[in-house]
């Protein structure tokens, strides 16, 4: 990535210097020389130069303005308004402590801008919101900024996921960013602004119920929307601003055996939802990620993945529960450069569950990528066959796409 500064944008925007990095690129203050005034110029990947320009037509009073654009090679940059002020990420580590008040109103805030963004044509999830990406100005007010891992949600479409660590939610490690994963991001974002003392939530048990519904792992159990999100919060509003502490203590006291009881059911569960706990071990690869291939931060990172895929194989028997868990084995084995161990959980697959046909199009490119072309092939034989006999179910996935494909040309040649 090439440092802009000093360069002169457009013939107008002189970069002064780099005041930040996220969203997939970097944030410089620019200055505008026909105006005299200063611009932010947000630096995003050319493959979303799409979603950057329709990132223009946004407006909205909680939102830097977007002044213009510009494309050069393999970016394309956002000439922004200038927001001049501190991050709630910065308040919080200059020691600001939020009373509930205060975190209720900017949580007020905060699902407004977030609704309207949901509401545009296709709703524009917002991605990595948490305090640093929430700036007070210096007149005090609230802006959201960087809208660089901003993405339209067009229905289900895998992505890489651009979100934080702590806030992103379970989805966005699988690929997939939605307006439920604000929701989670939100309630993250104002446990934050809650600091350490979280124990005090029991004197607010609907405040507290409103950041467990926030942050639920599955996105069905979540709010069903931003708006429902914003009336929970103005009825919290009114509430506490109403009732009276002698009031509040004996409201605690009759919440608490609810609270301790929904608690004391969360340990008790043998084990998690199986979506969860598996968006627990993608995690992990998330976090893999980071470092470069073949460090021994990555290798410990596959090790627990490893580890607790083999405890759920013990946990989850369904079908559908085994099949992913073994594909994840195989994966995980090959990232851990494996692949005899790899080779072993897809043979393992395939011979206790010879009618799935995803197994053969990830074992097939498993062995394509390995050299092994000729064992392959005859893979591709076994597939044909059993395929001929109606004896497969009609799993799909990419990769069994692409093995068919492979298969269907070198058959044509």
């Amino acid at each position: 990535m090439i440092c802009l500064i000093g360069n002169v944008l457009k013939e107008r925007y002189c970069i002064v210097e780099q005041i930040g990095h996220g969203g997939g690129g970097s944030l410089y203050l620019a200055k505008d020389m026909e105006l005299g005034i200063c611009r932010a110029v947000k630096e995003i990947p050319i493959a979303k130069k799409k979603e950057a320009r329709l990132m223009q037509h946004l407006e909205y009073p909680a939102i830097p303005k977007i002044i213009d654009y510009v494309e050069t090679g393999e970016y394309c940059y956002l000439i922004m308004e200038y927001i001049k002020g501190q991050s709630l990420g910065e308040l919080l580590r200059s020691g600001k402590r939020f009373s509930l008040r205060e975190i209720l109103a900017l949580g007020k805030e905060i699902a407004r801008v977030l609704e309207y963004l949901h509401s545009r044509k296709p709703p524009v999830c917002y991605g990595d919101l948490k305090p640093d990406n929430l700036m007070f100005s210096e007149n005090g007010h609230l802006y959201l900024i960087d809208l660089g891992s901003a993405t339209f949600d067009h229905g289900k479409r895998k992505q890489i996921c651009e979100g934080t660590k702590g806030y992103a939610s379970p989805e966005q490690y699988q690929g997939y960013l939605r307006p439920g994963s604000d929701i989670y991001a939100l309630g993250k974002t104002l446990e934050k602004l809650c600091g350490k003392k979280k124990w005090q939530w029991i004197l607010y048990p609907d405040f507290f119920w409103l950041l467990f519904r926030c942050t639920r792992k599955q996105e069905k159990y979540r709010y069903s929307d931003m708006s429902v999100v914003q009336k929970k919060i103005q009825k919290l509003e009114n509430r506490y601003r109403m009732i009276t502490w002698r009031k509040r203590f004996l409201e605690a006291a009759a919440a608490g055996i609810l609270i301790g009881t929904l608690i004391l059911i969360a340990g008790l569960l043998k084990t998690e939802e199986f979506s969860v706990a598996i968006s627990e071990v993608t995690d992990l690869y998330y976090e893999a990620r980071q470092y470069p291939e073949d460090s021994k931060d990555r290798e410990k990172c596959c090790m627990a993945a490893e580890k607790r895929l083999q405890r759920l194989s013990r946990n989850y028997g369904e079908k559908e529960q085994q099949r992913r868990i073994e594909l994840l084995l195989a994966w995980n084995a090959e990232l851990l450069c494996e692949p005899e161990k790899a080779a072993l959980y897809y043979e393992n697959l395939l011979l206790y569950d010879e009618e799935y046909p995803v197994a053969y199009g990830e074992y097939g490119m498993f062995l394509i990528r390995t050299g092994q072309k000729e064992a392959s092939r005859k893979l591709w034989e076994d597939y044909k066959e059993k395929e001929k006999a109606e004896l497969l179910d009609d799993s799909e996935s990419r990769n069994l796409q692409l093995w068919e494909e492979i298969n269907e040309k070198k058959k044509r040649k």
